[in-house]
């Protein structure tokens, strides 16, 4: 995708008081927490503009002067994530070209890169829903010291990245699909049903190939989904916990005005 005014970004900022990380430094919401001299949600809104692949901005949850200069529409966030995204998805789909798509992305990516942006959207796959993956050498390459979650394929291990990329196909059974996984996300035989009994063994048992989540996926949305194995670890290492705070110390510099 080469015209930016085809992609429309959508960051979920959250707004929860009851984040932990959040908590620890006294902040409104994890994307207000300072890091080195501005909040985490500017580093990723400052990504997503500065990429040149971006045609409108579109941010829900807090924000302040700093990261506000980035955005184009700015929402209070809702009460569950999936209220969020519906309200970031009805504001993105109003101003969606006939031909686009919809990037959305966490506010917790800080290391998240202009670079990185504009691979994922050009290698992305050409499919309705397009997830990022990365697999584990490549995560514990660049981040050897953040723990993050791996789940084991026949392909490799993986970790999933905190966008997501999708056609306005993919939004009317998208929304339902998240909202039953809330629900059932500590009911594990509602869950099991959700995903299908066979590939939650193939999960639980690393004999799942990658291919066979892809078409589950596409089964229960109805439209093609993918994923993409990306090399940039960027896109998988969120800042969730205190502990990951001293990391942040090598984030890139941004420009001035950012921080002012």
């Amino acid at each position: 995708m080469n015209d930016p005014g085809q992609l429309v970004a959508i960051v979920l900022a959250g707004g929860d008081r009851g984040d932990r990380l959040a908590a620890a430094v006294g902040a409104a919401s994890k994307a207000l927490v300072p890091l080195r001299d501005a909040p985490m949600g500017a580093y990723v809104a400052h990504a997503l503009r500065a990429s040149g692949a971006v045609g409108t901005l579109v941010w829900v949850g807090p924000t302040d002067a700093r990261i506000r200069r980035w955005v184009d529409v700015e929402l209070p966030s809702g009460r569950r994530m999936v209220d969020s995204l519906s309200l970031g998805l009805g504001a993105a789909l109003a101003v969606l070209a006939p031909a686009g798509r919809l990037l959305i992305v966490t506010a917790d990516i800080p290391w998240w890169e202009p670079d990185g942006v504009r691979a994922f959207v050009s290698g992305a796959p050409a499919a309705d829903l397009v997830y990022p993956v990365v697999a584990e050498a490549d995560a514990l390459a660049r981040f050897p010291d953040q723990p993050r979650t791996f789940v084991r394929l026949r392909d490799g291990r993986f970790t999933g990245g905190n966008a997501v990329l999708l056609t306005a196909a993919a939004v009317p059974p998208l929304l339902p699909l998240l909202d039953a996984a809330f629900h059932a996300r500590k009911r594990p035989w509602d869950l099991a049903r959700l995903v299908g009994f066979g590939t939650l063994v193939g999960l639980l048992t690393g004999t799942a190939r990658l291919a066979a989540v892809e078409a589950r996926v596409s089964a229960l949305l109805g439209v093609e989904a993918r994923a993409y194995v990306s090399p940039d670890a960027a896109i998988a290492a969120d800042v969730d916990d205190p502990s990951h705070l001293p990391a942040t110390l090598d984030l890139p510099a941004l420009p001035p005005s950012v921080g002012a």
